[in-house]
């Protein structure tokens, strides 16, 4: 629902711009064009039978009204906090997104060269989606940490929790170095 957001965002604010830009800019040849487009559209309408244009009108409103009511729904509705484990026999068992949070900065916490972890978690179809911001140690080797980290997100989620990783993004910021010390 996201990406649909931006995407129905980004097209009404770039209609917004061309339609608001050439109103304001040339306001009274855009008054005239609609002013014919309406005459138009009121001796076009005159042509079809009125009960025929009421029940056209009743039904294209109800339409635009159930895609818009289904539209907020989707936007309004609370997303579940919980994941569901995937690896239990004869139960069920859900975990929310904060425990699986906390037991990742733990154990990515514990790694060497790793000074802080902010875990953001969310619950997809499918599995987990895990994006790490980590600080480490200025002298720390990336690509192997990088690795190093992915494993431990995977044993956490996948070994420890019961729940299946589908994506581990890592986003690797350095301490500075200490004054004095020059970069290797």
């Amino acid at each position: 629902m996201n990406t649909f957001n931006r995407v129905v965002v980004i097209l009404l604010l770039l209609a917004t711009i061309i339609v608001m830009t050439v109103v304001l800019a040339v306001p009274r040849p855009m008054i005239e064009v609609l002013q014919q487009w309406l005459q138009n559209l009121d001796m076009n309408l005159a042509l079809v039978a009125q009960p025929l244009l009421l029940i056209v009108g009743v039904i294209l409103a109800l339409l635009v009204d159930v895609v818009c009511a289904l539209l907020l729904w989707l936007e309004i509705r609370r997303r579940p906090r919980a994941i569901r484990v995937q690896s239990i026999s004869g139960g069920q068992a859900e975990l929310t997104v904060d425990s699986v949070a906390r037991r990742l900065e733990y154990n990515i916490g514990q790694l060497d060269g790793v000074i802080s972890v902010k875990p953001n978690v969310w619950g997809r179809r499918g599995g987990v989606e895990v994006e790490l911001d980590l600080e480490t140690s200025p002298e720390v080797d990336v690509p192997a940490k990088t690795e190093e980290v992915c494993q431990v997100s995977k044993e956490a989620v996948e070994d420890k929790m019961g729940l299946r990783l589908r994506k581990v993004r890592v986003n690797i910021k350095h301490a500075p170095y200490p004054t004095g010390q020059q970069m290797a």
